[in-house]
């Protein structure tokens, strides 16, 4: 049995595709749903685009309005750029 709202939206396992993930009704299980469909594609996960990190933020904690990334998905794209993120903290 699922709680009303999911904890997150987002693609956070990678491959570009989404999953969602719901507590259990008495929040002792966080269930993480994905596709079982094969894709060929292969890109790092979208968390680790900026503006898609930032509208997946934006939705978990204001507007609820779906994440888009940087940059195009779709056939005939480019592989995107290495992302520009910077890590702070022990790198341990």
């Amino acid at each position: 049995m699922f709680c009303g709202t999911a904890s997150i939206q987002a693609d956070i396992l990678g491959d570009w595709r989404e999953e969602i993930a719901w507590p259990s009704s008495d929040s002792t299980e966080l269930r993480i749903y994905t596709t079982t469909a094969p894709t060929e594609m292969r890109l790092r996960t979208l968390m680790h685009d900026p503006m898609y990190r930032t509208a997946v933020a934006r939705e978990n904690v204001a507007y609820n309005q779906p994440p888009h990334p940087s940059f195009f998905i779709g056939a005939g794209m480019e592989t995107p750029a290495m992302p520009s993120v910077t890590y702070v903290g022990d790198p341990r």
